[in-house]
């Protein structure tokens, strides 16, 4: 063996770790991945010489003796000045034109990554170091850890001779953030605040094995040649060069103006929550590299540069109470009463705390200073307690006996982590919360038809139940203060147009428990109607691929109980038709049943699932011998191994958009 086939086999697994992590756009499988892996690991354990620095192999080297140690940086590693409006910018244009007579646009616009600044070392095109930033001045030797992420090469696509520097933001991807902390959830295991908490804490491992676990990624946004300075290089054409060594770098804008300057940061705002990873603003920085020069630096940041910080989606505030709020189906969740605070451009005063096991999971108590997080129009939540602030006032929060309701004790049902009002829907706060839905978008869209609305009938004695609602009188509705003629009719034409439903809308609306819009819409295909479903068998009904065992439960127990069984009554006589069959599906996908797994890049998961749905076809959760397409997008795991194993057809989003649409 020699080491040019050796160089053969680590260039095709380079150039596949390029293709995946950087240009996303995978050019051989995972299976091929791993037997070229195995086969360079073979070829190097029987030839120890032939272990390159750069193999992927040499990604993952546990603990070296010289980590974390301090080194100083070959040249300074600086902060950006902040802004927080559209006027700091102009000023901040303002000052910079008093300072050079050379052009200040364009300007170059990049996504602020809510990362960990690093710099990567690279002699004669091979890596060699990664510092943190540190101080700016002394920075942490992270070499063994960097080496694990795969969007970094171990060499350099494009030759080059003496000191490269590369400077980026490590970061870890939402979608691997959010499994991360789930999986430490179940494990009990602390998890983390945000993406950047994690990326940096998993940059700081002792063993790079652990890293390696990891998904962190790096977006470079700085090439520094110290060999030569070539102000003739703009930031725009470093960031192109950057790409040609072989890195990934962040989607950034050009302008020309101010006006532009303001529509691109609205823009890049208005889509911060689309981003695969978190943003916390924009950087801009002149794109001359002689007006950079020119401009050159303060004693903390660059002139010719600066960050334009978005409004906080985390804020600190205090935890005054923790109240129960009961849900539809009886559920009861903690609601956390908050000191008002501004997150994310919206004042919050409560936040979900999503049931008792997470409260005492997370250690919270009563008067604690805690970090709130708001992302785009998430319900808040409480992340985690600052126990550092206690002062010995706080107090530990138990869960009442009654339900808020003062009519039903609170029960706890086996394997469950949330408690339930033991007078289920007989609770008058189910009772209130399931009328609100039936009539919401999630039901029967009845316009007009709100919870304020709601809640002023229920007041008033107008209703007590769903039926009531199609009971009500003009002359009832009319006498209510501030309600209008206009307003009124409105509401009860909205009421009656709503009697002639489709069936899987009316069965979503009953708001039974696990049935939401997707499987009622699978029990109408499969039993016609809604009295097909109400007659069908619990055994028939678990036969239906991807319906549940507790589908079933929530559905015998529903139609057993006596009170819902007048509610279909009284609907009857207004004139709702539980025989209503279901529109039959002429689209090309009837009868197809598809499962969407991984990371999809031209589809939200959502889109593409109304997109099969309104052409006959059926999309489940899990995968079984009745699923005919596996539809696989990036970092599938489970379900892709066990479409595999069943012989399922598997496509690409590529192939399944070729195959929808042919």
């Amino acid at each position: 063996m020699d080491k040019k086939k050796v160089n053969e086999i680590i260039n095709k697994l380079s150039k596949a770790e390029h293709d995946y992590y950087v240009t996303n756009k995978p050019t051989i499988s995972d299976a091929e991945y791993d037997k070229l892996y195995n086969e360079l690991k073979s070829i190097e354990e029987s030839n120890p010489e032939l272990i390159l620095s750069y193999s992927p192999t040499q990604r993952v080297t546990g603990t070296p003796s010289n980590a974390f140690q301090q080194v100083e940086h070959r040249q300074r590693m600086y902060s950006l000045d902040n802004s927080e409006n559209i006027n700091d910018i102009e000023k901040w244009l303002e000052r910079l034109e008093k300072i050079t007579d050379e052009m200040l646009f364009p300007i170059v616009i990049e996504p602020k990554i809510d990362g960990l600044a690093v710099s990567l070392i690279y002699e004669n095109g091979l890596f060699v170091q990664g510092l943190t930033r540190g101080d700016g001045f002394i920075g942490e030797d992270v070499t063994h850890n960097v080496k694990t992420i795969k969007n970094i090469p171990l060499k350099l696509k494009k030759e080059t001779k003496g000191i490269l520097e590369i400077r980026g933001e490590v970061y870890m991807p939402t979608e691997s953030f959010n499994i991360l902390n789930d999986l430490n959830k179940k494990e009990n295991i602390p998890t983390f605040i945000n993406s950047r908490n994690a990326a940096a804490g998993s940059l700081r491992q002792k063993d790079s094995n652990i890293t390696a676990t990891r998904d962190l990624r790096l977006l470079s946004y700085q090439l520094i040649n110290h060999e030569e300075i070539d102000l003739s290089l703009n930031y725009s054409k470093q960031l192109n060069n950057l790409k040609k060594y072989g890195f990934q770098v962040n989607n950034f804008y050009e302008v020309s103006d101010i006006s532009e300057i303001t529509k691109i940061l609205d823009e890049i705002e208005t889509k911060r929550d689309k981003f695969s990873y978190q943003i916390d603003g924009a950087v801009l920085k002149i794109d001359s590299a002689t007006s950079q020069d020119q401009l050159g630096f303060t004693s903390k940041a660059p002139r010719w540069a600066i960050a334009y910080k978005f409004q906080a989606e985390e804020q600190t505030t205090v935890l005054k109470d923790i109240k129960l709020q009961t849900g539809r189906t009886g559920a009861i969740t903690p609601v956390a009463v908050l000191e008002p605070v501004s997150v994310g451009g919206a004042m919050v005063s409560f936040a979900t705390l999503h049931n008792p096991d997470e409260i005492k999971r997370k250690d919270l108590r009563i008067d604690d200073y805690v970090i709130i997080r708001r992302a785009g129009d998430v319900i808040p939540e409480v992340v985690s307690p600052i126990i550092e602030r206690r002062d010995g006032k706080q107090k530990k929060w138990k869960l009442p006996i009654k339900c808020p309701c003062n009519e039903f004790e609170i029960e706890f049902i086996k394997e469950e982590k949330v408690p339930r009002c033991k007078g289920k829907t007989k609770c008058n706060l189910a009772k209130k919360e399931g009328i609100i839905f039936f009539g919401s978008r999630a039901g029967l869209e009845i316009d007009g038809l709100g919870k304020e609305t709601i809640e002023t009938l229920i007041e008033n004695n107008l209703i007590k139940k769903v039926e009531d609602i199609y009971d009500l009188k003009f002359e009832e509705l009319i006498s209510l203060p501030q309600w209008e003629e206009k307003k009124t009719n409105n509401l009860l034409k909205a009421i009656s147009k709503s009697i002639n439903t489709d069936p899987e809308k009316l069965l979503t609306a009953f708001g039974i428990r696990h049935i939401g819009k997707r499987t009622a819409k699978q029990l109408i295909q499969n039993f016609g109607s809604i009295n097909g479903v109400l007659d069908a068998t619990k055994e028939k009904i678990e036969t239906i691929h991807g319906i549940s065992e507790s589908v079933a439960d929530s559905l015998t127990e529903w139609k057993s109980d006596i009170e819902n069984i007048k509610t279909m009554s009284s609907l009857g006589k207004h004139g709702f038709k539980f025989d209503k069959k279901a529109a039959t599906s002429t689209g090309k996908l009837n009868g197809k049943t598809f499962v969407i797994t991984g990371t999809l890049e031209n589809y939200s998961r959502q889109d593409l699932i109304n997109l099969i749905e309104s052409l006959g076809g059926i999309v489940t959760t899990s995968v079984s011998k009745n699923t005919d397409i596996l539809i696989a997008g990036k970092k599938s795991g489970t379900k892709l191994d066990k479409a595999k194993k069943l012989e399922i057809k598997i496509m690409n989003e590529d192939e399944a958009l070729n195959y929808i649409n042919k």
